[in-house]
């Protein structure tokens, strides 16, 4: 696979305009000479002339602040960076040799703006990046007219494939005399929204991303394979090595392609992948995978499906990508992310009642091969006294035409009765009717977590049917099949403007909430809660939190629902007085592979 190096840019100032380049000098442990050296500070964060990296949150930065776009860069010589701001063309320059408070104060209306040096590092938004890496192909396949500058990258490559990039994490890629090794995908943050010619926020970049391509990555980031300075240059040709054989660090959200290890046909409509993860991440019961498939006109498509084992999904024969799925044999390659989503097991071991309906059955049968695993006998270890995990109580409730076209029931079936619990299926067909309330109160065991699969239709049914019975909302969790937003995402104000009472849990921090406060991220970040971030826009998961207690609104619609018990803080707001929770890491099944 070979292209070339389009064009070269370094950007002297955090968020500030990129200057063009035709060959630049590439430093182990800083990526280009003067690449982010510089950043204007915020009045209310402390930090010295010359600073150590530090989150971006201390800087001026474009996901925050767009008319950072208007800062224009011009090497003045001897490594000294003139800034002019485009609203003021005719006042002095802002010079990093000299004093610049004033100035700055005077171009953002804001006090105590400073302008400040790395101390030996890059200031990036993460603390080991070297070099950004942008796909032009992608970009286009994103959208034709797309100002490729919006996502601020120091090489931008031609003459690949779109997408091609989605599987070098770990590859080395060769780019004319300098090799990198490729570190990590670029999830995109709102600072793509702006427009570099306004100024202003004029399309929601991160959700157009995700919704587009089931994940909101564009580009990516490399280092220097070897520890001593190279030399990049226009034009120079591009060669991408063969994969790893390991990652040195990998991330849910990041695509990468798996292996086919087997097709499975479960009956005349439904088929079941087994899959190999090149990350090797552990995945649990109640957790999803996403499918990432190219288009005939050049674009990728995606799906999303619960694991129903380890690494197994299922899926049900309905279009075009699903039997593209079908088609598929050992060895293939298939392109994924994820697991994402909350595990289905709480660490209580309180009864658990899952409630499914056709292939809303794979989560079950996910959760139902772990709780066999868990109560099956197992050697003792030297220090035990007893030789067998006590069941957790476990009741389930599919709904399907008949047992024929029931899917993994008779797999379900067999794990249930393995945990001593109990397991029914409701024949539409030959009942001639769905199951009403007392069917699905009836089997429900007292103080039972109920996690209900399925459908929207059939999950908020249920739902309402379990709540209507005296059913704890708050022990009813959801998992309702979606297909991909495919609509222009829109930005609108809060529907409340409050005052609200937010709680943020485990820190037990309580704040007032009103429309002036932002989204449930900003307010975290007044009151010194660390709630991690990146897209600001709905798109990533990365600033997800548990719901304790309460509602929220969104903002902007998320292109993937984060799940019923899940809130995306950059993008919601309180609709009443709520308690929010910080995410716990997932716990992988404990099943044989």
């Amino acid at each position: 696979m070979t292209g070339h190096i389009a064009s070269l840019w370094v950007y002297p100032v955090k968020g500030a305009r990129g200057v063009p380049l035709d060959e630049a000098d590439v430093l182990p442990g800083t990526g280009l000479r003067h690449d982010r050296s510089l950043a204007i500070a915020r009045g209310d964060q402390q930090v010295p002339p010359r600073t150590a990296w530090r989150p971006r949150s201390a800087f001026k930065q474009v996901a925050r602040d767009p008319d950072m776009t208007q800062v224009t860069v011009t090497m003045a010589g001897s490594g000294v960076v003139e800034l002019r701001h485009l609203a003021h063309p005719d006042g002095p320059p802002v010079r990093s040799d000299r004093p610049s408070e004033d100035l700055l104060g005077a171009w953002f209306g804001e006090p105590g703006l400073r302008l400040v040096r790395g101390d030996g590092a890059a200031l990036w938004d993460l603390p080991d990046t070297e070099l950004s890496l942008v796909n032009l192909a992608t970009v286009r396949a994103l959208a034709a007219d797309l100002d490729f500058r919006r996502f601020r990258a120091n090489v931008h490559l031609d003459g690949l494939p779109a997408f091609a990039e989605l599987a070098w994490v770990g590859r080395r890629v060769r780019l004319g005399d300098c090799e990198v090794e490729v570190t990590r995908h670029t999830g995109r943050c709102r600072a793509t929204s702006a427009n570099l010619v306004t100024g202003e926020r004029d399309i929601e970049l991160p959700s157009v991303l995700t919704r587009a391509f089931g994940h909101p990555n564009l580009g990516v980031y490399a280092r220097l394979a070897a520890p001593r300075p190279a030399r990049l240059r226009k034009g120079a040709p591009v060669t991408v090595g063969d994969p790893p054989e390991t990652v040195r660090h990998a991330d849910a959200s990041w695509p990468r392609e798996a292996e086919v290890l087997e097709t499975v046909r479960e009956d005349d409509r439904t088929v079941s992948l087994w899959l190999r993860d090149p990350f090797r991440l552990p995945v649990a019961a109640g957790q999803h995978l996403r499918v990432h498939l190219p288009t005939s006109d050049g674009g990728l498509t995606w799906r999303a499906y619960s694991v129903s084992g380890r690494l197994r999904i299922t899926v049900r024969l309905r279009g075009e990508v699903s039997n593209r799925l079908a088609s598929l044999v050992s060895g293939d390659r298939l392109l994924i992310t994820g697991p994402f989503g909350l595990p289905a097991l709480s660490p209580e071991r309180r009864p658990l009642y899952l409630v499914s309906a056709g292939i809303g059955i794979t989560p079950v049968a996910a959760t139902v091969r772990q709780l066999a695993a868990e109560a099956a006998p197992r050697p003792l270890a030297v220090e035990e006294t007893v030789g067998e995990a006590v069941p957790r109580p476990l009741t389930v409730l599919h709904v399907d035409a008949d047992e024929r076209s029931a899917a993994l029931w008779s797999e379900v079936a067999d794990g249930v009765r393995r945990t001593g619990g109990t397991a029914r299926l409701f024949e539409t067909r030959p009942a001639a009717r769905r199951p009403g309330p007392r069917d699905l109160v009836e089997l429900m065991p007292d103080g039972a977590d109920t996690l209900v699969c399925g459908s929207i239709g059939f999950v908020t049914a249920v739902s309402e049917a379990l709540r209507a019975a005296g059913v704890d909302a708050d022990r009813i969790h959801a998992d309702a099949f979606f297909s991909p937003a495919t609509e222009p995402p829109v930005r609108r104000p809060a529907p409340d403007p409050g005052p609200h009472q937010v709680t943020y849990l485990p820190e037990d921090v309580a704040a007032t909430w009103t429309d002036a406060d932002g989204t449930l991220l900003e307010l975290a970040e007044n009151h010194q809660v660390p709630v991690p971030s990146a897209c600001r826009s709905g798109a990533c998961g990365t600033c997800v939190l548990d719901l304790v207690h309460g509602e929220v609104s969104y903002l902007v619609d998320p292109p993937i629902p984060p799940g019923s018990r899940a809130v995306l803080a950059c993008a919601a707001v309180p609709a009443g007085p709520i308690v929010l929770r910080r995410r716990a890491a997932a716990t992988p099944a404990e099943e044989p592979q």
